[in-house]
């Protein structure tokens, strides 16, 4: 477990508060025609569940936080590989909360490995930021020259329907991607202080307080590019280039995102159903 301290300011004691640790790794290989899994560790809150039935190419794991959220201090870890030429998809059982941190930030990292021929597509569910939230969330992948990475991951600033802003608050998203070794995509999103003031702004969100980066990596990238601007909204930034294709979305709220990355999923995974957690 991970601590931190607070300091009363009548009586100047001192009260530990317990924080929270996840660590979470699952592995599968290719076993005749069948990706089967290889291997599956759980410790803390970071837990995985396999459904029997997934709904994509290969077997579905769902990863878990069973401390239903998590605030300054507190320690997610979770890995997923995917051997030679298995095809696997991974998601998380919900959005995932980060609430108000009193002291310290929570941090999420994420590490995804693919051998030869591999596919794993990455889904997690959306973030969601509580006004004073601080997040420092991180993606690395190590992928073969050969493998195909489908790759989402969102946040959301406030739940409209329940008319929360995010007025302050600390935000980092940091990927690395790395095919046969060479780093192919490097990408920073940092918001700090006053959130609510820099999503305003026509060169960030425009006032829009959900926001979303989607990246396929697979040997046939560019082709993608106009089916994916079709069904995207006219906001919406996309390219493609070095087997590459980046899109970025904005949306109001949570809801209208949600219903684009549906659109943008049904062409990259041409047409696979999404995992069914989604739904719930």
């Amino acid at each position: 477990m991970l601590d931190a301290t607070v300091r009363h300011d009548q009586n100047d004691t001192k009260t530990t508060l317990q924080r929270t640790f996840g660590e979470a790794r699952v592995a599968f290989r290719r076993r005749d025609a069948t990706t089967v899994l290889d291997d599956l560790y759980q410790a803390g809150a970071g837990k995985i569940r396999l459904p029997r039935h997934g709904a994509g190419p290969g077997p579905e794991a769902v990863l878990i936080n069973t401390a239903g959220g998590l605030t300054g201090g507190d320690r997610l870890r979770f890995e997923v590989a995917a051997g030679g030429d298995a095809a696997v998809t991974a998601t998380t059982q919900a959005s995932e909360k980060i609430y108000r941190s009193i002291g310290g930030v929570a941090a999420i990292e994420t590490r995804l490995t693919l051998g030869a021929g591999a596919r794993l597509d990455w889904l997690p569910q959306d973030t969601i930021l509580f006004d004073g939230a601080a997040l420092e969330r991180r993606l690395s992948v190590d992928m073969a020259a050969d493998a195909s990475l489908l790759v989402l991951e969102s946040v959301v600033f406030g739940r409209a329907a329940m008319g929360e802003t995010v007025e302050n608050g600390r935000f980092l998203d940091s990927w690395r991607i790395r095919r046969d070794g060479e780093l192919v995509f490097a990408d920073e999103t940092r918001l700090t202080g006053p959130i609510v003031e820099t999503l305003r702004r026509s060169a960030t969100a425009a006032g829009d307080a959900a926001l979303a980066t989607v990246l396929a990596v697979r040997a046939d990238a560019h082709d993608l590019l106009d089916p994916l601007r079709a069904v995207l909204p006219g906001s919406a930034g996309t390219s493609a280039f070095n087997g590459l294709l980046v899109a970025r979305l904005t949306a109001p709220d949570s809801r209208a995102l949600r219903n684009a990355l549906e659109r943008a999923l049904h062409v990259l995974r041409a047409g696979a159903p999404l995992p069914k957690v989604w739904a719930c």
